[in-house]
């Protein structure tokens, strides 16, 4: 004990020494390199809006009966664009994300992560977990999926009400089932952390460590969707600080898992670094792009249609990559309202371009002028 009590001091002792100015300077030098040359390194491919579950806090409003639903495109039509896409970049440096919605309510779905595999992606995919039973653990297997992300909120009474009953169960099956399959790859758990969460993210924690996963990755909900008509659940500035704290405390004790806060937005000199393993950044439109359930084009799908570039109807992705998303690499348009005469504009560029519902509307959170007042 006395031993990982020293760790543990030694790793609070470490994560407390500021950031010096020369890193900042240099990772702002890369941003500005990225901005200009955007090279392709991460595609989302969102197969549906149709999710299983209805989740209280969903961003996208997913229903299993969702509008739009008809317009999906079908699997033969995503995986010609998979062979489009390796034809107009180098796929071994393109990760793909297929997301949803719930991916695996698209019975096909493993005929696309074999193209996907075929043509040298290195790809993933998010999931609730419910369908994903020792069949489709096999499957993952069978088509060479690298990634797999399952999302798990609170413990499991809490869970439930958040996201629909047996939702907590079915993340503790399919971990079994991948390991059983004899899953090799990457695999995570992502939290959603709401109000009623926060006082139990120990116990979260806990609950990952037994499942043994080793990675952890939390967000703040977004008060976008259906958060947007439930306070109730968005945590406010007193609720943001206890989340990062508790991520910059779990960070510095040495045992897994260490906890890594979400992309959004510069924090602060007292979490930057600290609770993830990078620098304030959005590279929406600049490393990441995105094609829709229904063929949009655009970037990280929690963009509204507003933030849309073009269409696979009409556009090569590859043209519209590399002719436009121009709202996404200059972000001088963002400075405005409070942005305006901030002191940390250069380092946070407007934050994450989702929690803008178009260019030039109000910003709906800044965390740094939350933990600062």
């Amino acid at each position: 004990m006395a031993g990982r009590a020293t760790a543990a001091a030694r790793g609070a002792r470490k994560i407390r020494r500021p950031i010096p100015k020369a890193r900042w300077d240099r990772h702002l030098d890369t941003l500005r390199g990225l901005f200009r040359e955007h090279p392709l390194r991460y595609l989302f491919l969102e197969i549906t809006r149709r999710c299983n579950l209805a989740c209280a806090y969903c961003g996208s409003s997913c229903t299993p009966a969702s509008a739009g639903a008809s317009k999906e495109l079908p699997i033969a039509e995503w995986r010609g664009l998979v062979r489009q896409v390796a034809a107009d970049f180098d796929p071994k440096r393109v990760m793909v994300a297929v997301t949803g919605g719930e991916p695996l309510l698209r019975e096909d779905v493993f005929d696309l992560f074999a193209e996907l595999h075929r043509c040298g992606f290195p790809f993933g995919m998010v999931s609730n977990a419910r369908l994903l039973d020792a069949a489709a653990a096999r499957d993952c297997v069978r088509t060479g999926v690298r990634s797999i992300s399952l999302s798990l909120d609170a413990p499991p009474d809490l869970n439930d009400r958040l996201r629909g009953r047996g939702s907590a169960l079915a993340v503790g099956q399919a971990v079994a089932h991948l390991r059983k399959a004899g899953y090799r790859g990457k695999l995570e758990i992502i939290s959603t952390v709401t109000k009623p969460v926060i006082p139990h993210l120990d116990a979260v924690r806990s609950m990952v460590a037994q499942a043994r996963v080793p990675l952890w990755r939390l967000g703040l909900v977004m008060p976008i969707g259906r958060a947007a008509k439930r306070p109730d659940l968005v945590p406010g500035p007193r609720e943001a600080k206890k989340v990062l704290e508790f991520v910059r405390s779990a960070r510095g004790d040495r045992m897994l898992p260490s906890p890594e806060f979400c992309e959004e937005g510069y924090l602060g000199g007292r979490y930057e670094r600290h609770v993830r393993p990078y620098l304030a950044q959005c590279r929406a439109g600049v490393t990441t792009g995105g094609i829709l359930h229904d063929g949009s084009i655009g970037a990280c799908p929690e963009l509204g249609p507003a933030y849309v570039q073009g269409h696979v109807s009409r556009d090569r992705f590859r043209d519209v990559w590399n002719a436009r998303y121009e709202v996404f690499r200059d972000r001088s348009w963002a400075r405005t309202g409070d942005c305006v005469d901030c002191d940390v504009w250069d380092r946070c560029l407007g934050g994450a371009l989702h929690l803008r519902d178009h260019p030039g509307a109000p910003f709906l959170r800044c965390l740094y002028r939350m933990l600062r007042d």
